[in-house]
């Protein structure tokens, strides 16, 4: 089963284009049912990713103190 990216219509196996569009089709696939987030992983990167940035905007305010 393909299906057009742009106006989400359904097409059939061996159509090429959209007929209202004329984009191109992707095919169709079903995502694995099972799939799950790992929150704690993704809540310590964006904790990590924070403290990084906040000890390069700290280390920038100690560069431009002592540069003045």
């Amino acid at each position: 089963m393909k299906y057009c990216p742009v106006c989400k219509t359904d097409y059939s196996d061996n159509a090429q284009f959209c007929k209202k569009c004329e984009a191109y089709l992707l095919e169709k696939t079903s995502a694995p049912a099972n799939v799950k987030t790992d929150f704690r992983r993704l809540a310590k990167l964006c904790l990590y990713t924070a403290g990084f940035i906040v000890f390069i905007m700290l280390l920038y305010q100690l560069f431009a103190l002592f540069l003045k």
